[in-house]
């Protein structure tokens, strides 16, 4: 365990020496997954299907803010829709309208979660986003966890639906947009996960700040039994299915990385607590100080022993 902490300290403190461009990085990775993605599902622009231009723009957007980077892959997204449903694309353009406005003024770097939501649903493990955000973030951040489910849903009605989507030339536009919004919003698997993320990401929030011992990982677990009954209990009301084998292995690993996360984010001895009392002429202060665990590689130092000056006081010991 010892060794586990050594190696944590040192990959913070590399991530602190070169944050800049580990950061960037980070958001090449992100944009470059999430416009591949909508070229493997939704590549209805054959224009933009070439890897390159997936790739020039995650360049473009990694040395810029992370609105800024959501931006260029919500334009790419809006373009791949409007190739086969200009309804769908405009459906898009206000989810993603709606969420800047909504959500813009208290978070910048989380309006990346628009972009992670979608990519965690197509890798099967979406359940790690409410344990990790209701430990990192807010109950704001459920604004842009929502949004996300929604791209990510309407991504997938078009894809399922492709064929219906470009026959309706003898449909009036007004249908054409009712056929939309239906289609997505009467999703029931949609609205299910709507409900199970906002309420455990809340949940695993207000959790994770009571003050008591273990609070976090307590925090992950509470999110873990949230996710398992809002999902099995969805299923009985909403009468879907969801795959028991993906579910099981889905949130096992999500589970996994969330105690990850907690390692590196938020490790503390809570066998070393300490209570101080004060007060002023207000106040009484009840304070709960709880040290963090550090623990540095320790330094190696190497002393070379020389013993020929005694061998010489020896020789000439023996001469006299």
């Amino acid at each position: 365990m010892l060794q586990l902490y050594v190696f944590r300290n040192s990959l913070k403190s590399f991530y602190a020496k070169y944050y800049s461009i580990i950061d960037k990085g980070i958001k090449y990775i992100i944009l470059f997954t999430a416009m591949m993605l909508i070229n493997l599902n939704l590549g209805y622009q054959t224009k933009l299907s070439i890897i390159h231009i997936p790739i020039v723009l995650a360049i473009v957007g990694a040395f810029l803010p992370y609105m800024a980077g959501v931006v260029i892959v919500a334009v790419f997204l809006m373009v791949h829709l409007f190739a086969a449903s200009f309804e769908l694309a405009l459906l898009v353009g206000i989810i993603f309208i709606l969420t800047f406005f909504m959500y813009y003024s208290f978070g910048k770097k989380d309006s990346v979660l628009l972009l992670i939501v979608p990519i965690l649903f197509s890798i099967k493990i979406p359940y790690v986003i409410p344990l990790v955000v209701g430990l990192m973030g807010s109950t704001v951040s459920i604004i842009p966890i929502m949004a996300g489910i929604l791209i990510y849903f309407t991504c997938t009605f078009a894809k399922q639906n492709i064929g219906v989507l470009t026959n309706t030339q003898s449909v009036d536009i007004a249908q054409r947009y009712s056929q939309a919004i239906n289609g997505v919003f009467s999703n029931k698997t949609m609205i299910l996960f709507l409900i199970a993320f906002a309420l455990t990401t809340f949940i695993v929030y207000m959790v994770h700040k009571q003050n008591m011992d273990y609070a976090w990982q307590i925090a992950i677990a509470a999110g873990t039994i949230t996710i398992l009954v809002s999902i099995f209990a969805g299923d009985f009301i909403f009468d879907i299915s969801t795959p028991l084998f993906d579910f099981i292995i889905g949130l096992a690993i999500s589970v996994i990385i969330a105690y990850v996360y907690n390692f590196f984010v938020f490790s503390v001895d809570y066998t070393r607590s300490e209570y101080a009392q004060f007060e002023d002429d207000d106040y009484y202060y009840f304070v709960k100080a709880v040290p963090k665990i550090t623990v540095s590689a320790a330094d190696k130092k190497v002393q070379s022993f020389s013993t020929k000056g005694k061998k010489k006081n020896k020789n000439n010991g023996g001469s006299e």
